[in-house]
Formats: structure tokens, C-alpha cells, sequence
């Protein structure tokens, strides 16, 4: 850990409230815990500046069959996970965000960096370094994701990347597309061109429940980095990868589709994707590779996860009897099963995985998870190996 992380987590640390003090409340005044769960921010509803520290703390264990499936440092294991600081900005119609992740200062300091400008209440336009308008999951981030960690078919949705983007959206539905280039920690401007769309589309809504379909389609063409996929154990803390294919060397062309189903209805929470790669190297072969999650949660609190249609994805967990005011939190159980299969690509395999959950969120701005992942390979030179792996982790996020 970075000793820049260490500093923001500290500094994150006293942010979260225990208790709300009765007398503010009684003269009408935001209390010590309100104010303390609302982001730092300056300027006005149309113009202002915000900042949002955002800290996970990891913390789990693993065992595996064979024994050196899994490291020895990776049997028990903790870490500073992220460690961001969001800015947003705002001036009338233009806007933008930076944001900066300590943790990983090294490899990805770069989380987001874009300006935009809202032409209309229904099209805005977004340049810079953002999220590829794909899939669902990675739409939401992980401030929030209903699970600590991403479906394994993660490896075959497309990564953040610099470019510019069309954001549509309505009472219904939303779409985006876009033009790319490459990550701005690495090669934002030589790493070929990759066009990306996705839209989404609620057929049933009533009150705050709803149904929603998506579907993504990205084209990369001309990459220069060798492409190279693999599979995962339900937590980052594990570094093992239990299937992988080898590098798809030489200008490659990558052709993607996503499809999303998802549903917020009461306390339960439905979401499943499922993605399909095409990828064609000059000097390393081509596949056809496929992986998807079916996924449910259930509130055991009177609890409810808001969908946000005009962005066609999930809105972070808010309970409706927070700590801070005297409730218990939301507390969510939920199981994943994954499936992950790159079998057609040379030494490839397949796999499949399935994660039980428990969340709390005690206040806005506090989230406690813990998870367990069964993992096996159903398929390849390692057909047969078996990963369990536990993640306990507790969040900081405004």
C-alpha cells in the first residue's frame, strides 16, 4: 500500500457517523451526522465543486486443490484496495470529473478523467479518459456493484479508454456510444480504435420497481497490445487465474456483444449478463469466447435498490434506516453463479463459480461485505482444480 492511501484513509476513517445528535434535529438544523455523511462540496446547484474520498479495505483467505493452485502470501491476505478521490465540477451546462486512486498510484492513478457538456435535458457529450459504454457492471463501478467483485465474464467486457461519447437517455430508456482509443495510464492514443454502443430499455416500471433489458455491441480493430483473457477466484486478493488463454499477439480485431437482464422489484434484486468475444490475431489465432452471471440479492430490511433509467443502470444502496439515525442499516444476502468458457482459444479451459454475499450498509456512506467463492475448472489442461476463497471488506464512499 501506497503511503498516499494510507494518508486518505486515515483521513476517511473519523468521516463515518455512529450516531445523530436529537437537538439539531429538533431545530431544524442538518445534524453532526448529516453533514458528515454528505460530500465536501463549494459553489451553487449549477456551479460547484465536490469531492468524494472513496476507500475499500480487503481482508480474506483462500485454499485450493492442488495446494499450489493458491500462493502461500495469498492463503491470507489484506490490502488497501482503492483508495479514490472523485472530483466533480460542474458550471452551468459543462461539467466533468477527476478522479485519482492512491492505492494503485503505480499502475492506474488514472480512475476517470473527462469534460462534458449537456446539449439537452436528453443528449449530453463526454470526452476523456471514461467507462466504454458496454455492460452494466462496469457502468455502475464499484461504488455501486451489488458484489465485491465483477461476473468472471468481466475479462471479456471492454476496459475504460479515452475517448468521446454520445449519452442519450429518457423516462425508459437510455444510449450511449462512442469512439476509443486506449487507457491513459498505458497508451491512450496507440492501442488501435474501438467503437462502442449500449442501450437499455425498461418495459415495465411501477412506482420504484422495474425490468430492464440492455444490450452492448463493441469493434476493436487494430490493437497493438497483445490481447490475453483469463478467468478468477471471486476475489482480487488471490492472484491465481484458473483458466487463461495465452496472448493473441500482432494487430488484432476484437468483436463484442453483451446482453444484460436485470429487475429491482421490492427487496429483491435481479441481475444477469452474458458476453460473446470474437477475438482475431494476426500472430495469434482466433476464438470465440463466452462467459456470463446470474445473479440474486434479497433485502432482509425494508429496503429498496433504486434504478435509474435514464442511465440504464443501478443506484448506489442508501438505507432507509440509517445508523445515524437511530435504524439498524440495510442488510442484503444475495448468490452469484458464474461461467466462464475459453476453451476455443489454444491451452484455454472453462470454469464455473458460485459466490453467496452478505451486505450491511449501516449509513450512507459505509458499506461492510462479506463473501465466499467456490470456483472450479470444468474444462482444460487443468480440468479439476478447485479454489474456496473468503473476502471481508469494509468501505468508505460518498
Amino acid at each position: 500500500m501506497s503511503r498516499a492511501a494510507l494518508v486518505l484513509a486515515c483521513l476517511a476513517l473519523p468521516l463515518p457517523p455512529i450516531v445523530a445528535t436529537a437537538s439539531a434535529g429538533e431545530r431544524g438544523e442538518a445534524s453532526l451526522a448529516e453533514r458528515l455523511e454528505t460530500a465536501p462540496e463549494i459553489g451553487t446547484q449549477d456551479r460547484y465543486l465536490r469531492l468524494s474520498p472513496y476507500v475499500q479495505f480487503d481482508g480474506g483467505w483462500a485454499s485450493s486443490s492442488p495446494d499450489d493452485l493458491v500462493a502461500p502470501e495469498d492463503r491470507r491476505n489484506g490490502e488497501v484496495r482503492r483508495g479514490r478521490l472523485y472530483a466533480d465540477f460542474a458550471y452551468d451546462d459543462f461539467g466533468g470529473r477527476l478522479t485519482l486512486d492512491f492505492a494503485n498510484w503505480e499502475e492506474e492513478a488514472v480512475t476517470y478523467a473527462y469534460l462534458n457538456y449537456k446539449i439537452s435535458e436528453a443528449l449530453t457529450v463526454q470526452a476523456g479518459y471514461q467507462d466504454v459504454p458496454f455492460s452494466l457492471q462496469n457502468i455502475m463501478g464499484s461504488r455501486s456493484a451489488t458484489f465485491a467483485e465483477d461476473g468472471l465474464n468481466s475479462t471479456l467486457q471492454l476496459a475504460d479508454a479515452v475517448g468521446v461519447v454520445a449519452l442519450m437517455g429518457g423516462d425508459r430508456w437510455s444510449f450511449q456510444a462512442g469512439v476509443f482509443g486506449g487507457d491513459i495510464n498505458a497508451q491512450p492514443f496507440d492501442d488501435g480504435v474501438t467503437l462502442g454502443a449500449r442501450a437499455t430499455y425498461a418495459p415495465w416500471m411501477e412506482g420504484e420497481d422495474a425490468v430492464h433489458l440492455g444490450l452492448g455491441l463493441a469493434g476493436g480493430f487494430d490493437r497493438q497490445e497483445p490481447l490475453s483473457f483469463s478467468g478468477g477466484t471471486g476475489t482480487d486478493l488471490v492472484a491465481a487465474s484458473p483458466i487463461s488463454t495465452g496472448d493473441f499477439a500482432g494487430s488484432a480485431k476484437l468483436l463484442s456483444a453483451n446482453a444484460e437482464l436485470a429487475a429491482t422489484l421490492g427487496r429483491f434484486t435481479l441481475q444477469s449478463e452474458y458476453t460473446v468475444s470474437r477475438v482475431e490475431a494476426r500472430d495469434g489465432g482466433e476464438a470465440t469466447l463466452h462467459g456470463g452471471y446470474l445473479s440474486a440479492l434479497l433485502f432482509l430490511t425494508d429496503d429498496h435498490r433504486v434504478y435509474e433509467a435514464k442511465e440504464g443502470q443501478f443506484e448506489r444502496v442508501k438505507p432507509a434506516h440509517s445508523v445515524s439515525k437511530g435504524g439498524i442499516g440495510a442488510f442484503e444476502i444475495g448468490a452469484r453463479l458464474d461461467g466462464l468458457d475459453l476453451t476455443d482459444a489454444e491451452d484455454g479451459g472453462a470454469e464455473i463459480a458460485g459466490t453467496a454475499i452478505l451486505n450491511w450498509y449501516p449509513t450512507d456512506v459505509l458499506r461492510f461485505t462479506a463473501s465466499h467463492t467456490y470456483t472450479e475448472v470444468t474444462a482444460g489442461p487443468d480440468e479439476g482444480d478447485r479454489v474456496n476463497a473468503t473476502l471481508l471488506r469494509a468501505t468508505i464512499v460518498y
